[in-house]
């Protein structure tokens, strides 16, 4: 997965293609974004942009890994209950309500995964992300076993439920709701099925 913002790797005038990347989708989305509108977003030489990126695909593909790796390097970190902090992934995941900006570029996230298909450069940064989320939540699955705040299971099956869960939300909310429409039935939803994954309940 490329680097993002939790890898201090990246060099500055990397990041700031990224960061101008960024401006560039959420003012034009995906499907009208060139690579002049990035450029009008970037403050240093356009040379510089052209140098690191032959066009616009490969450079998309590079922003996806910077904005997955991102919200990764943003997760929560200090000691909480397995419980919760499956509560707080769903909720970053799932916010009940959104404004137009993180919409917009939610919705372009979604335009570039389904390219994935024709793209394997996107396809790959997608799985790896997946990845990461299911081992996340696995994790969380299995501590809360081990605590007793949930019941015995099969975690692989039901991290990939979940997963699936999610994802599945997210692309409902970017298809059929407006971007300050509350998606609380669809997450009640998700809430019930960790309820019945749960020995004690909520």
């Amino acid at each position: 997965m490329s680097t993002g913002n939790g890898d201090n790797s990246m060099d500055a005038g990397k990041r700031e293609i990224m960061e101008a990347t960024h401006s560039a989708v959420k003012n034009h989305g995906y499907n009208d974004l060139t690579m002049q509108h990035i450029a009008d977003e970037f403050d240093r030489s356009k040379s510089l942009l052209y140098y690191h990126y032959t066009g616009r695909e490969q450079l998309l593909a590079d922003f996806l890994g910077y904005i997955l790796d991102s919200f990764l390097a943003d997760l929560p970190t200090e000691e909480t209950t397995p419980r919760k902090e499956l509560q707080e992934l769903i909720d970053r995941l799932l916010p009940a309500k959104t404004t137009e900006e993180p919409y917009r570029l939610a919705l372009a996230m979604f335009e570039l995964r389904m390219n994935a298909p024709h793209n394997q450069a996107v396809r790959q940064q997608y799985v790896a992300v997946e990845e990461e989320l299911k081992r996340l939540l696995e994790d969380m699955l299995q501590r809360g076993i081990e605590v007793g705040e949930f019941v015995d299971m099969d975690i692989a099956v039901e991290a990939e439920g979940l997963l699936s869960l999610l994802i599945g939300t997210r692309a409902r909310r970017l298809t059929v709701y407006d971007p300050d429409e509350s998606i609380e039935p669809m997450k009640t939803a998700i809430n019930s099925h960790i309820d019945r994954l749960s020995a004690i309940s909520s």
